[in-house]
């Protein structure tokens, strides 16, 4: 035998997709098809009848949707421009259609690049875990000063420093009557 587990095509499908949840690929079907029904319902205004909805569907698709923000993906920047005439339009009925995403805006990418959404929240939790960490590090340098100036005892000057600054003061006082 080599060393390999022999296991029907049906049963390698089933391990691949167990951990894939089954609401998030009907959640992200029904954004694709919204997306692609918006798209087509634009009627074109030209007087040959093109369905420019039709052309602008099959020109661009759904790749990513995060904070409120849908990615599409279109293979020339042309079709950005014409879509972008129509974002309100689509914004508008993308909520309509399912308003628990509260689409606030559309961002756009050409196909074969690879700018994606990042998620805010991944980042607001980053950052804040960098400014408790510096704020933790900083907090610690002013127990740790707190600490060693309680420790200090306090010192006395050396007589004849005491000396030089009482004559440094009544030398002052004398020469501040002659101003």
């Amino acid at each position: 035998m080599n060393g390999y587990e022999e296991i029907k095509a049906s049963e390698m499908i089933s391990r691949i997709y167990k951990n894939i949840d089954e609401k998030e690929i009907e959640k992200s079907s029904r954004i694709i098809n919204t997306w692609r029904y918006a798209v087509e319902s634009i009627k074109s205004n030209n007087l040959n009848g093109d369905n420019l909805g039709k052309k602008i569907a099959a020109h661009s698709k759904v790749v990513d949707l995060k904070n409120g923000v849908l990615l599409i993906e279109v293979d020339h920047s042309g079709w950005i421009q014409l879509i972008q005439t129509y974002q309100k339009f689509l914004k508008k009925y993308i909520n309509s259609k399912i308003p628990e995403l509260k689409i606030d805006s559309i961002a756009f990418r050409l196909k074969g690049t690879e700018y994606g959404l990042f998620d805010m929240n991944d980042e607001i939790s980053k950052e804040k875990e960098r400014l408790q960490k510096k704020f933790d590090e900083e907090e610690n340098i002013l127990r740790k000063f707190d600490e060693n100036s309680k420790n200090r005892q306090k010192k006395e000057l050396p007589e004849s420093l005491k000396k030089i600054f009482d004559e440094i003061e009544k030398d002052m006082l004398t020469n501040s009557d002659k101003i």
